[in-house]
């Protein structure tokens, strides 16, 4: 699917990139672009219900022929250029290796297992794989009342739908989902490579190594988020943007414009692209040197007439379907209720993903990026990046392109800090400047060498730490590899009620209550995510009676109803809280008026009860 859209892309190079480049460029260029133009393609076919798998087969199959004969053209003897070699220098890819190895496995274990910080990949069942599925299983993409997240900018879940359409089962496809993370990760490696590359061989391969040792692409790589696939737009962005500066800025009008398409197609991955890699990268589309005044604002309109191209797609799904074509952001400026939500809503959602109170002085943030970012205790961006990265800094070579990068790198600082609560994950972008500062520490000799191979060994150390802490008790491997028949029998602790709605007969219709990770699921189940407006509270709340709530139920078609107790007592204590109406009280009534205990859900490993599934 990737090979077949980096070849198709090969087409838009053609057409977008300006003058003659190293087969390298047109290769990487090629992939940024094909896979990008292949989300957007999904999106626009998933809207009007093109989710056929011999449809798809066939797109991917034109594309991939397509652009074999586009490469044929670039394979051609007299286009070929010779240069010096790397040398001995390619050896340290071997140092690279134990990181690929962690990343296949770490994707091959099948999503809710990884990671703790991310509540074991809780995003992923919950929107990351969910709404892909149920979009795959509705046949087309549409408005999600129950689901606030569908309506965020989603290039990279794109990719995990078009999996499932291809492997015409969504549980099955999550393993090649995640695979399609460790695809994007090697290609953030090989764009690593490329920075380098165009300082020297020695250099692209410096580059190269420390990009792989970074421990957050085997992380993300383990988890079906987006981050990859937002780091490789935003990283080839740049990538083009050195390129156009190294050249003094000529033809800087077409470099800007291809630029603004990757950067805005990583803002298409996730919100944040746009202030984490949109807008820091527009001070270095600004400062192309060599060019008047008139040529940098033209270049500079031209990234940004791009980006918005790249990402109007998203805008204009969402002002079709909420009237905002930001949903759920920015709800006092451009004020809408679709179904699901209103006022109170907006309130809540906005109110929930701000800092903590205790979080929100000047001296706490800075705390923050301490803990979460330098003193990271999994060290996931790892000691050789930032050495490297410092050295860089410290060159005089390219002296201007590296105070540029410095901006750009103290201008995501201050938007990470002021502009996001503050996840470790929302961090990634700085990636960026680090990787490309990284390649201007000149020509490498020995101390770069030692600080390469110290470095990959230290971070072999944290990150295999981390991952045998996820996959291994008492001394002995988790067997769990492309299992997610353990989700969906119950055989993994914390996930037990996923056996219990799995076994009920196929016409079986559940409600969820307190629990929105849908993704393992055969049954059909009905559920809300917390910020959502809940028509079950709704029903409680209006009712006068325990009988008008469960003729409610009766009234929509449902059989069962799922609590999930544990996950309403977190809710509670966390800000993003519950409705207090649900309560085991309310519970007991409506037994007495038709809604029966069926089974208690036990917790595997202390068999202590958590949740209760009823029978009307």
């Amino acid at each position: 699917m990737l090979a077949t859209a980096s070849l198709g892309g090969l087409w838009i190079v053609r057409a977008v990139a300006p003058g003659k480049l190293p087969l390298r460029w047109h290769l990487l260029l090629g992939a940024s672009l094909g896979i990008g133009a292949l989300s957007l393609l999904v999106l626009g076919f998933g809207l009007i219900g093109w989710l056929n798998a011999r449809l798809w087969y066939g797109v991917l199959s034109a594309a991939g022929i397509m652009g074999l004969v586009r490469l044929a053209t670039l394979l051609r003897p007299d286009d070929k250029t010779a240069g010096e070699s790397a040398g001995s220098w390619r050896w340290l890819w071997l140092t690279a290796v134990p990181f690929a190895v962690l990343a296949a496995l770490a994707a091959a274990v099948p999503p809710g297992l990884l990671w703790a910080q991310e509540g074991g990949g809780y995003d992923v069942l919950e929107y990351h794989l969910q709404m892909p599925r149920e979009y795959f299983e509705a046949g087309r993409i549409s408005y999600a009342p129950h689901n606030v997240y569908a309506n965020f900018p989603a290039n990279a879940e794109m990719l995990y739908l078009l999996c499932m359409v291809l492997r015409g089962d969504a549980i099955q496809a999550a393993g090649t989902a995640q695979m399609v993370n460790v695809g994007l990760a090697a290609l953030v490696v090989a764009t690593g490579w490329l920075i380098g590359r165009e300082r020297s061989p020695r250099a692209g391969v410096v580059t190269g190594v420390v990009t792989a040792g970074i421990g957050w692409l085997i992380y993300l790589s383990g988890v079906a988020y987006v981050e990859n696939a937002m780091l490789f737009f935003g990283l080839m962005a740049a990538a083009v943007l050195v390129r156009a500066y190294e050249n003094d800025g000529q033809g800087s009008i077409r470099w800007t414009f291809m630029a603004g398409l990757l950067a805005g197609l990583a803002a298409g991955c996730k919100y944040t692209g746009a202030v984490l890699v949109v807008v820091p990268l527009a001070i270095l589309a600004a400062g192309l040197p060599g060019l008047s005044l008139k040529r940098r604002i033209a270049g500079l309109s031209a990234y940004a007439f791009a980006a918005a191209l790249a990402v109007c797609p998203w805008l204009i799904k969402n002002a079709a379907m909420t009237g905002n074509p930001v949903f759920p952001l920015l709800g006092s400026v451009f004020p809408s209720c679709p179904d699901g939500w209103g006022e109170s809503e907006y309130r809540h959602f906005a109110a929930c993903h701000l800092p903590g109170p205790e979080e929100r002085s000047p001296g706490s943030r800075l705390g923050l990026l301490w803990r979460h970012v330098l003193a990271d205790p999994d060290q996931r961006i790892g000691l050789p990046l930032m050495l490297l990265a410092l050295a860089g800094l410290a060159s005089w070579e390219k002296r201007g392109l590296t105070i540029v990068f410095a901006l750009v790198l103290a201008v995501q600082l201050l938007m990470w800090m002021f502009g996001t609560h503050l996840y470790a994950r929302f961090a990634v972008p700085l990636l960026i400047p680090l990787i490309v500062l990284t390649s201007n520490v000149g020509r490498p000799g020995r101390w770069v060498l030692a600080t390469v191979v110290a470095g990959m060994a230290l971070n072999v150390f944290f990150t295999g730490r981390l991952y045998a802490a996820h996959l291994y008790a008492d001394g002995r491997k988790l067997p769990v590899e492309g299992l997610p028949e353990l989700f969906l029998h119950g055989k993994v602790r914390g996930y037990e009620f996923y056996e219990a709605v799995n076994t009920l007969p196929a016409d079986a219709r559940v409600l969820l209550v307190g629990e929105a990770r849908a993704f393992y699921f055969r049954r059909a189940v009905d559920y809300r995510v917390v910020f959502n407006r809940n028509p079950f509270v709704e029903a409680v709340r209006s009712a006068s009676s325990e009988a008008e709530v469960i003729a409610w139920l009766r009234r929509r078609g449902f059989t069962h109803v799922l609590v999930n107790w544990r996950e309403i007592a977190r809710l509670r204590r966390s800000r993003y809280g519950f409705a207090d109406e649900i309560t085991q009280d309310l519970f007991d009534q409506l037994g007495q008026a038709g809604l029966t205990p069926a089974q208690t859900i036990t917790d595997l490993l202390d068999g202590r009860p958590y949740a209760e599934l009823y029978r009307l």
